[in-house]
């Protein structure tokens, strides 16, 4: 078993003088110019002609113009939805996402897979524009496979429980543990200002103890300037753990595992999505008939559009969509 840890990187005549005669009153000829341009708009061969051609001698295609509006609106719902699906709805709150420099780890393959995977985990945070560590740094992403997870995790639990952030209690970390899956995942989080800057620990409750975090200090930010319509704090990701278990990995490939981790690891995200039509490697434990071979451009637009995001504004999430969707529609 090998652990590899990241070390990269658009009438000449004047109008009012065109009906005028040499002494400057109006011709008599005025009245017969009105009356025969009347007598002609009336005609029914002027009504039978209908309106002019365009410039390319055809008329617009209508029909056209109406389909590509619907699909569109058909696009807007599908992008929604796939949204909604994989960050489970958080109005109200940002998005978490890397703020800090990405320094991916790969344990339980051999040397040359586990090469091949670190490579390709660089490769999708640096297009999203995620901000990746330099060639020395602390693994913060860790991806591990293992044909015996839970005993993995138990031991891991029991060994650095500190490694799992468990601030709203331990029922969490139950679930994660007694779940099996074939990819599992767990996010920590802390807290920054909405300019990105970490939150500290300034306030404290004299003689409480919390049995997870010790003595309970609460986290604060210093908000510049205060807006409804930007959030005071918002989600960013410390540390992501991703485990999977090697006995479920049945006619699949390291670049398909590779983009799953990708998305997983990178954005906090529902592993149970119900993302609908909308096309994502998240199905890829799902029906084996049906298993995408790489990240989908929803996919990749999700992560840009996540990285490219102001995170700070409370309109994060529908600046988010409009990006995803002028990107897919295109």
């Amino acid at each position: 078993m090998a652990i590899i840890a990241r070390r990269r990187a658009y009438s000449d005549v004047h109008p009012s003088r065109a009906l005028q005669d040499p002494a400057g009153g109006v011709a008599p000829r005025v009245g017969m110019l009105v009356r025969l341009g009347l007598l002609l708009l009336l005609s029914p061969l002027a009504r039978a002609q209908g309106p002019p051609p365009n410039a390319q001698g055809a008329q617009p295609n209508l029909d056209t113009v109406t389909v590509e509006a619907r699909r569109r609106k058909e696009l807007e719902h599908e992008v929604d939805h796939y949204v909604d699906s994989l960050t489970g709805h958080p109005r109200g709150e940002a998005l978490a996402r890397w703020d800090e420099p990405i320094c991916p780890l790969v344990a339980g393959l051999p040397r040359q897979e586990g090469e091949f995977v670190l490579a390709r985990l660089s490769q999708i945070a640096s297009k999203a524009g995620a901000p990746l560590a330099g060639e020395k740094c602390d693994a913060n992403l860790f991806v591990v496979l293992s044909n015996e997870p839970e005993v993995l995790l138990r031991k891991w639990w029991a060994r650095d429980r500190r490694l799992f952030a468990t601030h709203n209690g331990v029922g969490a970390i139950r679930t994660f543990l007694d779940t099996p899956r074939p990819v599992r995942v767990w996010y920590n989080a802390g807290v920054l200002s909405a300019e990105g800057l970490p939150a500290s620990s300034g306030v404290t409750l004299g003689g409480l103890v919390s049995p997870t975090l010790g003595t309970s200090n609460i986290p604060t930010t210093t908000v510049h300037s205060a807006s409804r319509l930007r959030y005071g704090a918002v989600p960013g990701l410390s540390s992501v753990i991703v485990v999977v278990d090697t006995r479920r990995l049945e006619g699949l490939n390291f670049g398909q595992l590779a983009d799953y981790v990708g998305l997983i690891g990178l954005a906090q995200v529902r592993l149970d999505a119900d993302p609908g039509s909308a096309p994502t490697i998240l199905r890829l434990f799902r029906a084996a008939a049906d298993r995408p071979a790489a990240l989908s451009p929803w996919d990749e637009a999700f992560l840009a559009s996540l990285y490219r995001s102001e995170q700070g504004s409370v309109m994060q999430l529908s600046g988010m969509e409009h990006a995803m969707l002028d990107s897919i529609a295109r």
